[in-house]
């Protein structure tokens, strides 16, 4: 097998991809074929003869002058003489030089037209530029032998490959007469100042193109960078827009043209019009940080319909944006260290820099602490008891908003949006359900009403401008119904998805599956034309974790609100219902999931006593923090396990007690990550059986996996060989190339092991 990797994944390439290199590119072997075959003779050139003896002339004439008298007509001569002479050496030498050249171009091109030893009669050089030392000839004919030759569809290409990589520049074809058996080449304008590097370059990657898509194809167009002059980009017309129909034709032709030319790059196809751009791919950043909020009025009720929510770029720089008025709720997926909660930081901060309302359901209770005091976030609900009352909450504001609409009391125009984040759903979900069995009473529905809620809102939410942002690892058919998931249609998946993921979250599955691990803050989201694509979200600092001095703290500066329009709430304690003897009730009654659902709110500056910024801001020592240790949660230790410092003292001066082993502290290093969390172990497979989003080794040397991105199909270099597109860790890619009858070492997504 063979793999044709890109400059990013260069060290994946083994011996057997360099075999279907070079098949591929046989100008290679040719050339080698060219240093084999016996030199030209080299042309008698007496340059330095001619110069000799016209100066030696020129001195002959001048030493005669005074003896027929004519003095005045010596230094004259002499000063011809030496001009004469400059010239006829300056001449006689530029032309050894061009015919070297010549002769350079003719043994290289002579395995090319079918020769077993060059022949000047295969080129003649004419029409000489003088621009230039020796110059370039404006015109070279080439004759070949052989009619059989014409035959190959890359012949020319070939040809002209060959005479662009020449210390002349680049050329084109003007005329071929097979008749005569006869091409004539020109040179192209465009090249009269590119090196001869860079007249190489551009040819190998034209011949690429005519390569992977035939005798019909037709280079449009080549672009270059101003600063450098390298190839950036080049266009193609073809009439083989059937065949390459198939995404996964598509991408092995990407892969193979990225994996032959320097750089990484990309195809954008227009199938309609059998066209194509091949294009240097721009790398992403690792990091993006958050810019700062561009607002055209913080006033909810005026920029409503306007607002966007940036929340990434992709890898042109374009920005992507969330509008709530066109797609009122935004479903954020990831699993855990991707970058979700961070792009969720991203939104939030945007969304409260237009001045909208806020409120935030934290599943795990501490990634939006430090967003309680930020300006327009009116609570952080951290407990599942007040999370409940923060949903209900919602969806009442919602209800109370459409009966305002049909009593004609108020229009959609008079309410203020308000945002509800929802963050680890599914985390959220299974601490609702545990709490609801304990406090359900006779009476109680079998699930919580939270859930129907949740739904309504997404549902009814627009409306009454009620969004919801909800983060969640996976977007499981068991909670995420049809009507539920299409009412979530800004989507964000962050990092790899598995297929089964991809097909839940994109119904394809292939999109999203080939993330880099490596990249965190990578994702996909559709762009304004509805196209799923790959971005890098910003970055968003906590405000909780980065404090002055750290990376990303100068930041608050400019994304924190200078206003806040909406006062800070708190959810005080529950009322018990009133006490109903008739019923049979005691003295006492029982909290039930309604009174916590209709717990009582508050401003938080009427409630410093139970506002948790308030009782942060007393400060607390480290040393007294509580559940510092597991084993304080357990009720083991009042206090924090000492140090390990006071163990070794205390060990030293208790003679009589036995000998303190002292564990020492496992640290992040020491713990192994499994890398194919998620994936079978491997099994030997043949090729026909990969599938889209499965690992494969690319290299047994190495160890290197990768995960396939595009479905296995032909490879246009070997007819009985599969070409498999992949990406790795790190954004590396390329393409393995397989013996139909060979196996490749997969591991298989555990949903469909």
């Amino acid at each position: 097998m063979r793999a044709l990797p890109s400059s990013a994944g260069g060290d994946c390439m083994t011996a057997s991809m360099e075999k279907g290199v070079s098949r591929a590119m046989e100008l290679a072997s040719a050339r080698q074929i060219a240093a084999q075959s016996p030199p030209l003779e080299a042309r008698p050139h007496p340059w330095l003869r001619n110069a000799t003896i016209t100066a030696a002339g020129g001195t002959v004439f001048a030493s005669l002058a005074p003896i027929v008298d004519q003095s005045v007509w010596t230094v004259p001569i002499a000063a011809v003489s030496g001009v004469t002479a400059i010239g006829v050496g300056a001449l006689g030498y530029r032309t050894k030089m061009r015919d070297v050249e010549v002769d350079r171009a003719i043994e290289q091109l002579s395995p090319q037209l079918g020769l077993a030893a060059p022949s000047r009669e295969t080129i003649k050089a004419s029409r000489w530029d003088m621009r230039g030392w020796p110059g370039r000839p404006g015109r070279l004919v080439i004759r070949y032998a052989s009619a059989k030759l014409a035959l190959d569809e890359h012949f020319i290409a070939r040809i002209n490959e060959v005479l662009s990589g020449q210390a002349w520049g680049e050329y084109r074809l003007q005329k071929h007469d097979a008749r005569r058996r006869r091409i004539i080449f020109v040179p192209t304008r465009a090249s009269d100042e590119k090196t001869v590097e860079e007249v190489a370059s551009i040819a190998r990657a034209k011949r690429t193109v005519l390569t992977l898509l035939g005798p019909t194809c037709k280079i449009t167009k080549t672009e270059f960078d101003p600063e450098t002059g390298e190839l950036r980009a080049l266009e193609a017309s073809h009439e083989v827009g059937t065949k390459i129909a198939p995404s996964g034709y598509r991408n092995r032709i990407e892969r193979t043209v990225s994996g032959l030319l320097p750089g990484r790059w990309r195809a954008k196809w227009e199938l309609e019009k059998d066209t194509v751009r091949f294009e240097v791919r721009p790398n992403f950043k690792k990091n993006v940080w958050h810019p700062a909020p561009v607002l055209s009025d913080d006033n909810p009720l005026i920029n409503y319909d306007s607002v966007k929510i940036p929340y990434g770029i992709d890898e042109d720089g374009h920005v992507m944006y969330w509008r709530p008025a066109v797609d009122p709720h935004m479903m954020l997926v990831g699993s855990s260290g991707t970058g979700k909660t961070v792009t969720a930081h991203t939104v939030l901060t945007e969304v409260t820099a237009n001045g909208w309302i806020v409120w935030v359901v934290d599943g795990k209770g501490v990634e939006f602490l430090g967003f309680q005091d930020w300006p327009n976030v009116q609570i952080v609900a951290a407990q599942i008891a007040h999370q409940v009352a923060v949903i209900h909450r919602a969806w009442q504001v919602m209800e109370e908003r459409y009966a305002a609409i049909i009593a004609g009391e108020a229009q959609e125009t008079d309410f203020e949006p308000l945002v509800l984040f929802i963050d680890e759903f599914a985390d959220f979900r299974g601490n609702l359900l545990n709490w609801y069995s304990m406090i359900k009473g006779k009476g109680d529905p079998t699930k919580p009403r939270t859930l129907q809620e949740v739904g309504s809102i997404a549902r009814k939410g627009r409306t009454s401008r009620v969004h919801m942002v909800l983060g969640t690892q996976r977007p499981d058919a068991e909670y995420f119904g049809g009507d539920m998931r299409d009412n979530f249609r800004m989507r964000v998946s962050m990092g790899r998805l598995s297929p089964q993921g991809a097909q839940m979250m994109w119904e394809s599955m292939s999109i999203g599956t080939s993330i880099p691990r490596g990249c965190r803050g990578r994702a996909t989201t559709v762009n304004d034309a509805n196209d799923a694509v790959e971005i890098q979200t910003y970055r968003t600092p906590d405000p909780r974790k980065v404090g002055p001095g750290d990376e990303g703290y100068e930041l608050f500066e400019v994304l924190r609100p200078a206003v806040a329009r909406h006062p800070r709430l708190l959810i005080l304690d529950p009322e018990p219902d009133e006490v109903d003897i008739d019923k049979g009730d005691s003295e006492e009654v029982e909290l039930r999931f309604h009174n916590y659902a209709m717990a009582p709110w508050g401003r938080a500056e009427d409630h410093p006593y139970s506002d948790p910024v308030a009782m942060r801001a007393k400060g607390r020592s480290r040393d007294s923090a509580r559940g510092a240790t597991p084993l304080e949660i357990l009720g083991i230790y009042s206090k924090r396990l000492p140090r390990t410092k006071d163990l070794l003292d205390a060990a030293e001066s208790a003679h009589a007690r036995p000998a303190l082993t002292v564990v020492p502290e496992l640290l992040a290093d020491d713990v192994v990550e499994d890398d194919w969390e998620g994936f079978s172990e491997p099994t030997a497979s043949s090729p026909g059986e990969i599938q889209v989003g499965d690992l494969i080794c690319v290299d047994e040397d190495t160890d290197h996996w990768a995960v396939v991105d595009s479905d296995p199909g032909p490879d246009e270099f070997d007819e009985d060989h599969y070409a498999i597109t992949w990406r790795g860790d790190g954004d590396s890619e390329g393409v393995l190339s397989v013996p139909g009858d060979g196996e490749v070492s997969r591991r298989r997504a555990l949903e469909f092991s």
